[in-house]
């Protein structure tokens, strides 16, 4: 595997081969290593990338500042000396020597790729990274990390906005938990639309993520929240998508919009409790696209999130790559095999509540 950004048309897919040796330890759910290696499997057997596919370099020599901006000094200070000895930030979320390189390199390509798309070098990028991010608050004082050192979309973006080669970005959260980082960072700022589908706050980590938690400041009626209860199906998830974000975007109308996707909402995966099957996921894929190309230009930056069951997470990834890198065919087989259908009418009544719920507290956004 080379490290470097694997063109496809007028798209990419970003990469460091470096990120691969960040291991989180003997018996974490979040296997950085086997997850990848079984993903980038998939793309070579599925043609989505091969040896003859031209590689660019994407190396960005981040600055401090460029963290700073998001996080408070106490945080950067404390994983920069963790990463030297060893150690960890909550019990969930160790921090092995040699972290803090990675981080930069992991940082670094998300900058250089949103860069790129916005200076109209791509149309849209797939970032691979190896640790989460929407979890980063700014100061991660008194909350569970969640697998997040720094919160990775934050940085890039932030970076966007004052060098003012976006004015105005949507964030798509498609990861099963809640992007409480995320939200934090951009709470009172209108110039970043925040919508997640998550499962139910009550019962899932990070406990954040309520229809009425809706921004303050400048930002209220910017943060969308849409908790779903638990044992979701495909069709309820397409239909919040279909009526909160692709509305929220036609009037949003950002420069740009990042998708941030993680495959444990799938039914399969140790850490959710919703019932989503594969099909679900280049439909949404493809949704985020459809917009993107009507709106904005057709730019899309795709960052890779949760996703702790391994032939899962390698092949939800792959079906999103394939959607954004405009792949011809696409294989949607389940890696556990084909499931009955697990719809349950009070379970699809509660959803549709959900969303209609959020529609009448975002109406500006909705009509």
């Amino acid at each position: 595997m080379s490290s470097g950004v694997v063109n496809s048309g007028r798209a990419a897919v970003f990469f460091r081969k470096e990120l691969l040796a960040h291991d989180f330890g003997s018996g974490h759910l979040y296997r950085v290593k086997e997850r990848l290696d079984a993903y980038f499997t998939l793309l070579r057997e599925k043609d989505i990338i091969n040896k003859s596919a031209p590689v660019l370099e994407s190396k960005h020599s981040l600055n401090e500042d460029e963290i700073l901006a998001v996080h408070d000094a106490s945080l950067l200070e404390n994983i920069k000396t963790l990463s030297t000895t060893g150690g960890w930030l909550d019990g969930d979320t160790p921090v092995p020597i040699g972290t803090y390189e990675r981080i930069k390199i992991q940082l670094g390509t998300a900058i250089k790729a949103a860069t790129l798309v916005m200076e109209g070098k791509h149309d849209r990028a797939v970032l691979i990274g190896a640790f989460g991010g929407h979890h980063a608050t700014s100061a991660h004082t008194g909350k569970s990390f969640g697998f997040c050192y720094f919160n990775t979309s934050a940085v890039w973006i932030k970076k966007l906005l004052r060098q003012n080669l976006a004015k105005r970005v949507l964030i798509l959260d498609l990861d099963a938990h809640h992007g409480n980082g995320i939200q934090e960072i951009f709470y009172e700022d209108p110039s970043v639309l925040y919508i997640s589908l998550h499962m139910d706050p009550r019962y899932s980590f990070p406990g954040t993520g309520f229809v009425d938690e809706v921004g303050s400041d400048a930002g209220i009626g910017y943060n969308i929240n849409v908790p779903l209860p638990q044992k979701t199906t495909t069709q309820t998830y397409l239909k919040a998508i279909d009526e909160i974000f692709t509305p929220a975007m036609k009037n949003y109308k950002p420069d740009l919009v990042h998708l941030l996707f993680g495959s444990d909402t799938h039914h399969h995966d140790p850490l959710s409790q919703l019932s989503i099957t594969m099909d679900c996921y280049p439909a949404a894929a493809q949704r985020v696209r459809e917009s993107a190309d009507k709106i904005c230009g057709g730019r899309v930056i795709t960052q890779l999130a949760g996703g702790y069951d391994i032939p899962v997470a390698a092949r939800a990834f792959y079906l999103v790559t394939g959607v954004m890198l405009d792949a011809p065919t696409l294989d949607i087989t389940e890696p556990h095999g084909e499931i009955e259908d697990r719809t349950e009418a009070d379970v699809t009544a509660r959803g549709d509540a959900v969303i209609t719920a959020v529609k009448q507290k975002h109406t500006s956004l909705m009509t």
